[in-house]
């Protein structure tokens, strides 16, 4: 199977979305999930929104200390950034480039706990205690006790609501759909459940890929109903009307024909290009059936001039299909995950449809049409054979 890089954009192809009021709970739940779908074979990689908090390191200043030495909050705070994070001492030129250099304490102070609580904190009169030859600082232990704790998680929200967003990554050449069924039936295997107040739902590629298509058929109805319209007025006849229409359901089934047969993903592209071969395929169905419609022999059924009429609509039909095809052919050798799914699903539809028209249209236009045409016309020469003569005159 060709790897699936198409459709919408999405975070993570495969996504479960844990909802509910409390973060604890969220947090248990994703967890619990996140374990579940790490040990499938197809991801390769689980994370969740919402997890415990990293380790971090705080320190409690005693302020009443800090005053007595002329010290206060800001101060303390200024002298550690400058240790820690570092201090821009100058720049070098690299090339076009001039990058800043900065100073700060090794990884090894750090590293350390009890490295970081004996860093020097200067007096504010340390020109002063130097001069007298003084050590002008204090160890931050001093002043400061060092307390580790868990950083607060970030609370996401969708809609107004928490949620807890379990992402997972799949291995290449594995659809999304494929990978999410496999997730969905471990997390049942493994009764995984919800509380009350708490529910599941669906994200990733099969979301986007609802809504995307949600939005491709929200005009469907509309555009079926101008489609039976416009060739119902062109062939004034409810039957022609359903041949057309058949051509048009076995057109996008040919088209997704071609897709299983060139091994591409029913996705995004390829419904846009299904939608787009129905068009264009059934113009092969519409100037057949109005051949034969305009051709008296042919509208009552005689197969010779059936025959005619559908060889001298073969020369625009098949000059059209290869046409078409040509100009998609190009799109389908250079390859790629974007544009050959399209291009197979309206070149596939348009040639075998263009098949089915030459073999199927005739043979239902006798059928549904002609037959009932030639009954008609024979109804109505029975009934003028029928009539009464007058009489003759004694």
């Amino acid at each position: 199977m060709r790897d699936l890089i198409q459709g919408p954009p999405v975070a993570a192809p495969v996504e479960i979305r844990l909802v509910g009021p409390d973060l604890d709970v969220l947090r248990a739940l994703g967890d619990q999930a996140r374990a579940l779908m790490a040990d499938l074979p197809l991801v390769t990689q689980v994370r969740s929104g919402v997890t415990g908090g990293a380790p971090q390191l705080r320190f409690e200043i005693d302020e009443t200390a800090a005053r007595l030495l002329g010290l206060n909050v800001t101060d303390i705070a200024a002298q550690l950034q400058a240790a820690l994070v570092g201090v821009t001492g100058g720049s070098m030129v690299e090339g076009t480039d001039q990058m800043p250099i900065r100073v700060r304490l090794t990884d090894a102070v750090q590293g350390e706990i009890s490295a970081m609580a004996d860093l020097p904190i200067l007096m504010p009169n340390a020109a002063e205690l130097s001069a007298q030859g003084l050590y002008p600082a204090v160890p931050l232990s001093e002043l400061a006790r060092p307390v580790v704790e868990a950083a607060e998680s970030v609370i996401t929200r969708r809609n107004g609501e928490r949620v807890n967003t379990v992402q997972a990554y799949i291995v290449p050449g594995v659809l999304p759909e494929e990978a999410l069924q496999s997730v969905l039936a471990s997390l049942e295997a493994a009764g995984f459940e919800t509380p009350a107040g708490y529910r599941i739902e669906l994200g990733g590629d099969s979301d986007a890929r609802s809504d995307t298509i949600g939005n491709l058929l929200a005009s469907v109805g509309l555009i079926v109903t101008l489609t039976i319209a416009t060739i119902a007025l062109t062939f004034n006849s409810f039957r022609l009307t359903a041949v057309a229409l058949i051509v048009c359901v076995l057109s996008a089934g040919l088209s997704m024909l071609a897709l299983a047969v060139m091994q591409f993903p029913f996705g995004i592209n390829a419904i846009i290009g299904v939608i787009g071969s129905i068009g264009v395929s059934i113009n092969a169905a519409i100037i057949i059936l109005t051949g034969l419609k305009g051709n008296a022999r042919a509208a009552m059924g005689d197969t010779e001039a059936m025959a005619q009429v559908v060889t001298g609509s073969s020369r625009h039909i098949i000059s059209t299909t290869i046409t078409t095809f040509g100009g998609f052919l190009p799109l389908i050798l250079a390859g790629g995950g974007f544009w050959p799914p399209f291009a197979v699903a309206i070149a596939g539809g348009v040639l075998l449809s263009a098949v089915v028209s030459f073999y199927f249209v005739p043979p239902m236009f006798a059928l549904l049409y002609a037959r009932r045409q030639k009954s008609q016309d024979a109804s109505q020469t029975g009934t003028l054979t029928d009539a009464p003569r007058p009489l003759a005159a004694q």
